[in-house]
């Protein structure tokens, strides 16, 4: 009897990672937060449709992680759950957050929104000893080299000295000169990850009694992509399948390939724990001897 809830749920990874759930004889009812009671109501009729299961197995959270009256709103009206799959996110603007908190648009709707969403369901009682966290991370935390020239390769240098700047500054290429704005979506987006997941260890070292993991579900396209800056929007959407010709997908339909990614983190969320808590498993960097990783 496993209650999980699922941020971003209506879209992308988060609505095929509770497709994939629905599935699972463990699991008895998810929680979905969606940023309108609109967007919810339409997720939760999609996969009662899709899924065949009753509406009333779906309950939902309206949430928006950019908006810090959202959070502690969601917060106080949380239901109860049993793990936590902290999902919603995205590229990003490459700009700094609109709401003028200093902090970069990446950093704020995949980071500090569920940071500080943790902090309080963690205050409230929500997540307790033998809850499970996770959080959504990406291969793009480590250094990429399909992606050179898009996103920084910091040959594991980035330590605690960048963590201010990574917050509060949008990525500029070598931090002495303007990049582009693909290079800024996707280093604003790179520093989002590699703090997001500094800080979930750390937690995992603070609270031992809660066991919490970083996934990556790989490099899926999908939603992700079509918020990307210009050539990796129009790659994505017209060459596919070169992606996968470099390993940077895992399959040539964008579809299975986020049914392949999406099931990671299922895994992740199901059944005994199979990693340490605060372990980040990713993609292998191996792929016929042909990746370019």
């Amino acid at each position: 009897m496993v209650v999980i809830a699922i941020t971003g749920a209506n879209v992308g990874i988060g609505y095929e990672v509770a497709r994939q759930l629905v599935a699972v004889s463990e699991v008895t009812k998810l929680v979905l937060t969606c940023r309108s009671a609109q967007k919810a109501e339409a997720t939760i009729s999609k996969l009662a449709q899709d899924t065949g299961k009753a509406k009333s197995f779906f309950e939902s959270v309206i949430l928006d992680l950019s908006d810090l009256a959202s959070i502690k709103s969601a917060i106080v009206l949380f239901p109860a759950f049993d793990r936590l799959c902290m999902n919603a996110g995205g590229l990003g603007t490459g700009k700094m957050h609109a709401s003028g908190n200093g902090m970069t648009d990446s950093m704020v709707i995949n980071t500090m929104g569920h940071a500080m969403l943790v902090d309080g369901l963690i205050a409230k009682g929500n997540i307790r000893a033998g809850s499970r966290v996770v959080w959504v991370g990406s291969e793009i935390s480590r250094d990429v080299y399909s992606f050179s020239g898009l996103s920084p390769q910091y040959c594991g240098k980035f330590d605690e000295k960048d963590i201010d700047w990574a917050i509060g500054t949008n990525y500029t290429g070598c931090q002495q000169c303007c990049g582009c704005p693909i290079q800024v979506q996707m280093g604003d987006y790179k520093n989002a990850k590699i703090i997001g997941h500094m800080h979930f260890v750390h937690l995992a070292k603070e609270s031992p009694n809660i066991h919490f993991m970083t996934v990556s579900p790989g490099a899926v396209g999908g939603t992700f992509a079509h918020t990307a800056e210009f050539p990796v929007k129009q790659l994505m959407a017209c060459m596919p399948c070169m992606f996968r010709a470099i390993c940077v997908t895992h399959a040539f339909d964008p579809e299975v390939s986020s049914q392949i990614g999406s099931n990671r983190i299922t895994e992740v969320l199901t059944g005994a724990p199979k990693w340490a808590s605060g372990s980040m498993p990713m993609s292998p960097k191996d792929c016929g001897g042909c990746c370019f990783w």
